[in-house]
């Protein structure tokens, strides 16, 4: 495993948390999100490949060897949840 600062980490749980936290409600999103303001649902569309990008980020770390073994975990659990709802997303982004 590389070296990690206490800051690097915090930061590595800061993304994983958000990440998780952003895939994972994406079904409610889906079933919600015609009932919000257009502003709101273009915002969340257009905003989207900032989660992409903590995505790559997450991915770099992870094969750098940063990821402690609990946020290995966290991280696979992540992936199946991308695996799981990127259809999702691809459809509100199709719309």
């Amino acid at each position: 495993m590389a070296e990690v600062t206490a800051e690097t980490r915090q930061d590595i749980e800061r993304q994983l948390c958000h990440a998780l936290w952003q895939w994972g409600r994406l079904p409610e999103v889906a079933a919600t999100i015609d009932d919000w303001d257009q502003l709101d649902q273009i915002v969340f569309v257009e905003e989207w490949p900032l989660e992409e990008e903590r995505l790559r980020t997450l991915k770099t770390w992870v094969a750098e060897g940063r990821l402690a073994p609990e946020q290995r975990r966290r991280y696979e659990k992540l992936m199946n949840l991308v695996a799981k709802h990127r259809p999702i997303i691809e459809r509100l982004r199709a719309r």
